[in-house]
């Protein structure tokens, strides 16, 4: 997780999963009611997919993301379009 010490450092300085969780608590302390998000478990070990996930959870506003972890989106997205193939199929 991050930590104090991480406060004091360049995000350019921290590692791709230290960086993606500032990000992501940027987001997520923004006053928006639609969140894009590409990939948001790139980099992330399993406890920051668990917080993130659980945080998506609680967001009331509308979430447009692409995942390709079914672990991560199960049980999150109303609304999946598997785009496969060259095709589209909503699920």
């Amino acid at each position: 997780g991050l930590t104090t010490k991480h406060i004091e450092r360049r995000i350019q300085v921290l590692s791709g999963g230290e960086q993606a969780k500032v990000r992501l608590c940027k987001l997520m302390n923004r006053d928006a009611n639609i969140l894009v998000l590409d990939e948001p478990t790139n980099h992330l070990d399993a406890d920051a997919k668990d917080s993130l996930k659980q945080a998506l959870l609680d967001y009331q506003g509308t979430v447009l993301m692409v995942c390709h972890e079914p672990d991560f989106y199960e049980g999150l997205a109303t609304r999946v379009v598997d785009c496969t193939e060259w095709t589209t199929r909503i699920i």
